[in-house]
């Protein structure tokens, strides 16, 4: 990529100050290659392609129009009129769909005896005979009653050379998706958040070199577009005045407002807002964070939405939605969203204790409860892991030379990593680096082949959807079948060598009794995605939670270091080697739940954070704040702002709703309370008995 610094001088070159802002744009944008050069392809060669339709979707911000301008530019360069067309302006109505048509084609005036959409296809299709021609729609998701007209009738008597591109907020669903002949014609081209390098060449164009500085924007961030570009000036004046750096709520709420104008009704947004505490949600989840059962109809509302995702554990909102709205909940109703937090904790650790009882796996409860209330380390890692699709698998005979492939892909591709990562409200930030030669420490002193014969299940492959291998796990049982090849094994043998013969018999038991297991790896093959480190820490926890000894060497990085202490584990005293690389001192550490058992590392882990659960009764309303008999559980949201001296308007952008319904609750407030104004109302609220008091 090439980079062009931006000169900002008090004269303005070019025609007009839209074509200032033109250069302006183009020069701050970056990433989105893979887009572009597909956009190309289908420009060089459409007549090879089937797709007639290219939709660009995602949630707001992700920069759509901003690529659909890079389009056009790059349209333009080869020659091919790009016709762009907001529907933000022309909703609802064909005969300005095509009137807008025909004005960019310069046939503003009417065909005499001819229809305007018949003379608009006719001018489109004659300009297409010869040459390929771009049709653009920005903002899809407004179309309303025109996605029919646009199927049915406009688009079917197009010109195969009319390429069109639509963007929104939502992939094309309906009769796009069910009928066959409209499926094969359209590509979906879904929009996620720039990389980090993508990150820090934007912020390098304007003007931010620092890498400290760059590394916090790409947490604030995490490459949103739209985020990108309102943070971007406010972490480079923070190395100015660390003050200016601060990030004000409004900025925050401006973002979440811009998400909600796709969620309306005030039930909605408070659902929203209830969903953003936990990491990954489900119905049954909602519902006890809110005391009251959350419908059906109004659940399906909410996981419709663009910035919602399907996982394989339920449904997540998009990280910087979650953490957005999360934190206007926490500044606006602070009580509540201490409650919706230790009620999700007590959430997944009930959960987890039920499957632990029941001997099932709760090795996903137990990552959510951590990334609630973990270790710092532990919740910056994972921080916006997603529930993933990928899986292991074991590796036997029949395929070891994929697993050896897998080693053998990792050397010859071998490069240097920088994970970077930060707790949600960059309270504790990390950033670890490897060099290429450290990112292959999880791989040393493998013997692939001698584990698989040991023990049929020690070795596992972590494969994608489409069985791309993705990362290699090898945990070895010990036992009197495993011993000698510990007691020699890299990693391994130190520890062993290191016990008396009075402790080695401990080890020394039958196959089937198994005195513990041994992990020599959990490699992924980067371990800057954070989906891939969530996948790595899943099987850990399976492990940690059968109920056994683990002990492990792990590279003598302070990545790996951090993350075994973060889990428990223990460092074994006077046991060092260097079979890593030669050089390094890496030591031993283990984690004993066999006598404590599953339910003990989990009562502990819950008593170390801020989070135990009250003993609440099942079902019990949220009160945040003042509160009465006398109040329903809105009425006391609107008391908790009003007795802080907020307006109505600010009540109702508070709470996300209208300011005709706060002035109801405030009426039956003022007749419940017998106040005449709103300044007795507020004494009234302010001497009313908390729920502890009442009797």
């Amino acid at each position: 990529m090439t980079l062009e610094r931006i000169t900002y001088r008090s004269g303005l070159p070019g025609a007009s100050l839209a074509d200032q802002l033109l250069v302006w744009n183009e020069a701050s944008f970056v990433g989105r290659s893979f887009e572009l050069q597909l956009f190309g392809q289908y420009l060089q060669s459409l007549s090879m392609y089937t797709e007639r339709i290219l939709h660009i979707y995602g949630t707001g911000g992700m920069g759509k129009s901003f690529l659909l301008s890079r389009c056009r530019r790059t349209s333009e360069e080869k020659g091919i009129p790009f016709l762009l067309t907001d529907l933000r302006d022309y909703t609802n109505t064909p005969e300005r769909i095509c009137a807008r048509l025909l004005q960019l084609l310069g046939e503003g005036g009417a065909a005499p005896g001819l229809p305007e959409q018949e003379h608009c296809v006719r001018a489109l299709n004659r300009l297409a005979a010869d040459a390929p021609l771009v049709l653009a729609f920005d903002h899809y998701e407004e179309a309303g009653s025109l996605d029919s007209w646009f199927r049915e009738s406009f688009l079917p008597a197009l010109h195969a050379n009319v390429l069109i591109v639509t963007s929104g907020r939502f992939p094309l669903e309906g009769p796009w998706k069910r009928l066959p002949g409209w499926r094969r014609l359209v590509l979906p081209i879904p929009l996620r958040e720039l990389g980090y390098e993508e990150c820090r060449a934007y912020a390098q164009l304007h003007g931010m070199t620092d890498e400290a500085d760059i590394d916090r924007l790409w947490l604030r961030t995490l490459g949103h577009p739209l985020s990108l570009s309102l943070f971007t000036p406010l972490t480079r004046e923070a190395r100015k005045s660390p003050s200016a750096g601060d990030i004000p709520a409004g900025d925050f709420e401006s973002l979440l407002t811009d998400w909600l104008r796709e969620a309306p009704g005030v039930e909605l947004r408070e659902l929203v807002l209830a969903a953003s505490v936990p990491r990954s949600f489900h119905q049954e989840l909602l519902s006890g964070l809110l005391g009251e059962p959350v419908p059906s109809p109004l659940f399906e509302r909410l996981i419709r939405l663009s910035f919602v995702e399907e996982t394989a554990e339920g449904w997540q909102l998009h990280g910087l939605v979650r953490e957005t709205a999360s934190r206007v909940l926490q500044t606006r109703m602070p009580a509540a969203y201490e409650e919706y937090r230790r009620r999700t904790a007590a959430a997944f650790y009930a959960s987890a204790r039920r499957a632990l009882e029941r001997g099932q796996d709760a090795s996903w409860d137990i990552a959510e409860l951590l990334r609630a209330a973990g270790p710092p380390v532990l919740r910056a890692h994972y921080r916006h892991s997603r529930t993933t699709f990928n899986y292991y698998e074991s590796v036997g005979l029949h395929n070891l030379a994929e697993a050896e492939d897998y080693i053998r892909r990792r050397r010859e591709q071998a490069r240097g990593w920088n994970v970077r990562c930060s707790t949600p409200g960059l309270e504790s930030v990390y950033r670890f680096s490897f060099s290429a030669e450290e990112t292959l420490y999880r791989l040393a002193g493998l013997r692939l082949e001698e584990l698989v014969r040991l023990d049929p299940g020690a070795v596992k492959l972590l494969r994608r959807p489409g069985r791309e291998t993705a990362g290699l796990s090898a945990l070895l049982p010990i036992h009197s079948g495993t011993l000698p090849f510990l007691l020699e094994a890299p990693l391994s043998r130190a520890y062993f060598r290191s016990l008396t013969p009075q402790q080695l018999q401990a080890y020394d038991v039958p196959p089937e009794k198994k005195a513990g297991a041994f992990l020599f790896t959990t490699d992924v093959e980067n371990l800057e995605s954070e989906e891939l480190r969530s996948d790595s820490i899943r099987l850990q926890f399976e492990w940690i939670l059968g109920g056994q000894l683990l002990i492990t060497s792990p590279p003598p990085l302070p990545y790996f270091i951090q993350a075994v202490e973060a889990l428990g584990f223990r460092q074994a005293e006077g046991v060092m080697h260097t079979d890593h690389d030669g050089v390094t001192p890496s030591y031993t550490y283990l984690l004993d739940t066999r006598r404590e058992k599953q339910l003990g590392f989990l009562h502990r882990m819950m008593e170390s954070t801020d989070l135990t659960p009250r003993n609440t009764p099942a079902g019990a309303a949220v009160q945040p704040g003042p509160a009465h008999s006398l109040l329903t559980s809105r009425e006391r949201e609107v008391a908790e702002q009003l007795i802080q001296g907020r307006t109505n308007p600010e009540i109702a952008a508070g709470l996300f709703i209208s300011e005709a319904t706060v002035k109801k609750h405030v009426n039956a407030m003022l007749q419940k309370y017998g106040a005449k104004n709103r300044t007795q109302l507020a004494k009234a609220l302010l001497e009313a008995p908390q729920p502890d008091q009442e009797k």
